[in-house]
């Protein structure tokens, strides 16, 4: 079976999308070997990285996921028009993650038959055509989640930069890493992390998106020559992506909203280059926020479809040879 890299764009609800892309991939017969992701792309990647096949994660979607639950409040934000705002400005997001949280345990836990699954569940072999540095920081773990750490004005890429706050790579819980990846500012409550020499010093974690959304470079080799397989990075790609969109600010809310949606992904798509172009499914999920949790069944299964017939569709034209003459041009 041929082997890939897969990197998922973050986008909340709409990443639904990347599970329809993942099943027409298995059905070409593709292998992960390593994946990664941003936000709700760190959902799906940390999935596949512990054993889901794209079929399980749909139908926990359909059967077992209730996304009106993630806006798991603590209680204030009921109240009428002022509650929001004071869940905002006492407990730094109007949403605790609580619910997100344990179902991410949950889920993994059915598939590793462990309570507590660390990065060091997640290790993988060391090929041989891979430097000892490459190894270490892109390949040693099936699994990287982009976070941004407020605190150190800095991205993370966990889970090897987790020792730069006091912890362990191979001890940080996969499920907490998510959880990091996907604190939306304002929306969700932040991570607050520190350990070790740094336990006096609590690190504010909030969703990557804010600095890298979409990292299709992660898996990128720094040698020279072909590659062994492809990196494929997965695209939700909305109406008028790329370019400025009006959006009307009337209060703290929408003021909030516009800052995330400003900052998520707008750097990774400004930088997209021709040849990145050419290894990635654009997805189309037209103009659904990704904060819309109150999804109908007709718009999920239409984001389901949408990102399976945009992958049977890239799969249609595309090549490894010709993906390994471009990158070949690339490293030289």
């Amino acid at each position: 079976m041929p082997k890939a890299d897969a990197v998922f764009e973050g986008g909340g609800v709409k990443g639904i999308a990347l599970v329809g892309a993942l099943q027409a991939f298995e059905e070409a017969g593709f292998e992960w070997e390593n994946v990664a992701g941003t936000s709700a792309g760190a959902i799906t990647a940390a999935l596949v990285a512990v054993g889901y096949k794209a079929h399980e994660v749909k139908d926990i979607m359909e059967k077992r996921i209730n996304f009106s639950k993630f806006m798991d409040s603590s209680g204030i934000e009921k109240l009428p028009k002022i509650g929001p705002i004071i869940d905002l400005i006492t407990g730094q997001g109007m949403f605790k993650g609580d619910y997100f949280l344990g179902l991410m345990r949950e889920l993994i836990e059915e598939k590793k038959k462990n309570k507590h699954v660390t990065f060091k569940d997640l290790l993988e072999p060391k090929h041989p055509e891979d430097s000892d540095v490459d190894y270490e920081t892109k390949y040693k773990y099936k699994l990287r989640v982009i976070a941004s750490d407020i605190t150190g004005k800095r991205m993370l890429t966990l889970p090897q930069d987790i020792d730069t706050l006091g912890g362990d790579p191979d001890d940080l819980e996969v499920a907490t890493a998510v959880r990091m990846s996907m604190s939306i500012p304002f929306f969700f409550k932040p991570v607050r992390f520190g350990e070790g020499a740094h336990r006096n010093k609590k690190h504010w974690i909030v969703d990557g998106g804010m600095l890298s959304n979409f990292p299709i470079w992660l898996f990128d080799s720094s040698g020279e020559g072909a590659p062994e397989w492809p990196t494929i990075g997965f695209l939700l790609w909305e109406a008028g992506s790329g370019q400025p969109q009006y959006q009307k600010i009337d209060g703290l809310i929408s003021m909030a909203k516009g800052i995330v949606e400003t900052l998520s992904g707008a750097i990774d798509r400004m930088t997209l280059r021709e040849i990145d172009l050419d290894r990635v499914v654009k997805i189309p999920t037209r103009d659904i926020a990704g904060t819309d949790f109150n999804l109908t069944d007709e718009i999920r299964e239409w984001l389901y479809n949408s990102g399976y017939e945009a992958a049977k569709e890239f799969l249609s034209t595309w090549t490894f040879d010709e993906y390994r003459r471009k990158r070949t041009g690339v490293a030289a």
